[in-house]
């Protein structure tokens, strides 16, 4: 397996959801060698991506991926919702934007969260120029629980990851 940029993973990604947008969970985590892990997965099809990267709080942040087989992954039994990009009616965007405003805690309440993941998700082409959100994006707090496959594509990873971001000027903060 070669490592390649997030920007390839996140094409090919888009490439295939937008073909059929259903069946897909997006999964993260922090490492524990300080990395963040993201997990892209298919039950249905079983396409699977593994990327790590260096911060989520960026806005590009440094990362490096692969295209992984779905059996490699312990992550089925994680509790999680499809992700998609999921149009909105104008009321419910209203009041999603509302709640917002107000930054109520929390942010969106359940009926509004059902609602919103009750929306069947949708390639981007059928629904520019509506409001929209995406997601949701799963955070797996026990990254322990992988398998020995996951190990070693998460120590290969961060090898391409480091190199990477050696290559770029960033030094390791582990």
């Amino acid at each position: 397996m070669e490592a390649t940029s997030i920007d390839n993973i996140e094409r090919e990604f888009m490439e295939k959801y937008n073909k059929n947008p259903r069946g897909w969970h997006v999964l993260s985590s922090r490492a524990r060698d300080g990395y963040y892990n993201l997990y892209i997965v298919n039950f249905n099809t079983g396409d699977a991506y593994v990327l790590k990267f260096d911060s989520p709080f960026k806005l590009r942040p440094v990362g490096v991926g692969f295209k992984a087989r779905i059996d490699d992954l312990i992550i089925r039994d994680a509790k999680t919702y499809e992700y998609g990009f999921r149009p909105l009616s104008n009321s419910l965007f209203r009041k999603v934007m509302e709640m917002v405003r107000l930054r109520e805690p929390p942010i969106l309440i359940g009926d509004e969260v059902r609602r919103i993941l009750s929306i069947e998700p949708k390639p981007i082409g059928e629904i520019a120029g509506k409001p929209v959100v995406e997601g949701p994006l799963m955070v797996v707090r026990n990254p322990n629980a992988i398998s020995l496959k996951q190990i070693e594509l998460e120590y290969k990873l961060r090898s391409e990851l480091e190199k990477l971001m050696f290559k770029r000027g960033y030094i390791s903060y582990f």
